[in-house]
């Protein structure tokens, strides 16, 4: 059986671009400029709670890392270094190439150095903790939004539970709507390029994981605020429109997209409560 030290020299080993002393000493070190501050989230990914068993190998790499990408975008940050803690089963070499593969394809892509982590036996649990930084006093918190904010989303709700549902054979749709809801699910896309620009258009921001009703509260919750809703108005696939199962972009979560109270017109929030109008 191969050892721990073998599979990180193996398969999580690259050369650093942004970090003093990375992977395969007791810590890493990571330089920050000044006037700059760190912006840190962790996340959690357990089989057959977050992802289906036997889930592509090189799209979890990449899901696992875009999703706490997400979280860092959300603060209006730019991500730098990740850990990675993994858990696994057993050794299976082939499995961890294609999600060594996916996982580097999205740190590569975003500029992200993995700095660190941990590797033990058990059920399969993919842990990550994201770092990244801002100017100091930018950051965009929960606590922010301002009544008669308008808010947007930055893209369409609900794919990747619709393809969830069709995984699992409880929502039938055209191949060609499957094929992209599975594409959203398992492979999305972190809105990293827009993050430092959120602070000059934005007073609050939050990350969409657990569906837009779910995570809209935590900013209303935060911001002792309410808002409405228009369904009509939500921006999601024309399949939902006209089948009217608004469950999948209102809570279906797992879009990481972000909600952005600024100008638009399809929530906005007010003094009353969360008002939702078919």
């Amino acid at each position: 059986m191969s050892s721990e030290f073998e599979i990180i020299d193996r398969y999580f080993k690259k050369k650093m671009k942004q970090t003093a002393l990375g992977v395969g000493d007791d810590a890493a070190i990571i330089n920050i400029k000044k006037n700059r501050e760190i912006v840190i989230s962790s996340d959690m990914l357990v089989e057959n709670v977050h992802f289906l068993k036997n889930t592509n190998a090189a799209r979890l790499g990449w899901k696992s890392l875009a999703v706490n990408l997400s979280d860092i975008a959300a603060m209006g940050a730019t991500p730098r270094w990740a850990t990675l803690s993994i858990s696994l089963p057993k050794i299976n070499h082939g499995w961890l190439k294609e999600f060594s593969k996916g996982f580097f394809k999205c740190a590569d892509q975003f500029g992200i150095d993995l700095i660190g982590g941990d590797t033990t036996k058990g059920p399969l649990t993919i842990s990550i903790t994201i770092m990244g930084d801002i100017k100091k006093n930018k950051s965009l918190l929960r606590s922010g939004a301002k009544i008669n904010d308008d808010i947007w989303v930055t893209g369409q709700l609900g794919m990747a539970s619709m393809g969830l549902a069709s995984l699992q054979g409880t929502l039938k749709l055209a191949p060609s709507l499957k094929v992209k809801c599975i594409k959203a699910l398992e492979i999305p896309t972190p809105k990293v390029l827009i993050s430092s620009h959120l602070s000059r258009y934005a007073n609050s921001c939050i990350d969409i994981s657990d569906g837009l009703i779910q995570d809209l509260k935590h900013v209303l919750k935060a911001s002792k605020a309410g808002a409405t809703l228009l369904l009509n108005e939500i921006p999601c696939d024309p399949f939902i429109h006209a089948s009217k199962k608004y469950q999948f972009a209102l809570n279906g979560g797992d879009d990481y997209d972000k909600v952005i109270d600024q100008k638009g017109k399809s929530i906005s929030f007010n003094k009353r409560g969360f008002d939702h109008f078919a």
